[in-house]
């Protein structure tokens, strides 16, 4: 599943109601960081791009408003949630910089993917050259 993160209900509204549209299924949750949006991660990768960019207008708007209001971010951080092979769920704080360079080279599907290797890889270590997979 690709995880997104909102921060207002308009966002999550929104961004639910872009996917509906376009009959993408999602669930969705809270945490302690946001309002969280998962979908499918076996998208093809136009609807992926769609989202993404659907998904970056909703966050740029909600930055803005938030600006707007005085209550714009005092503190930027970023995180990437990771899902373990025990079905646990954590996050990793990432520093936005780095975050944004990653993301301006790769989707966020293909980060996905890079961490799903990386995860797969420390739970089940194989010992044999990597020439021998």
């Amino acid at each position: 599943m690709l995880e997104y993160i909102l921060f207002d209900e308009q966002s999550l509204n929104r961004f639910l109601a872009w996917l509906e549209q376009h009959a993408i299924p999602c669930e969705q949750r809270r945490d302690e960081m946001g309002l969280l949006v998962a979908i499918p991660d076996d998208l093809d990768d136009e609807t992926t791009a769609a989202v993404e960019t659907c998904y970056e207008t909703l966050l740029a708007d909600s930055e803005e408003l938030l600006t707007e209001a005085g209550h714009g971010p005092e503190k930027h951080a970023a995180a990437l949630t990771i899902r373990l092979g025990d079905g646990r769920t954590v996050q990793a704080p990432v520093p936005p910089a780095l975050l944004n360079k990653v993301l301006s080279a790769i989707s966020v599907h293909e980060l996905n993917q890079l961490i799903e290797a990386i995860v797969d890889s420390i739970e089940n270590p194989d010992d044999r050259p990597f020439c021998q997979r």
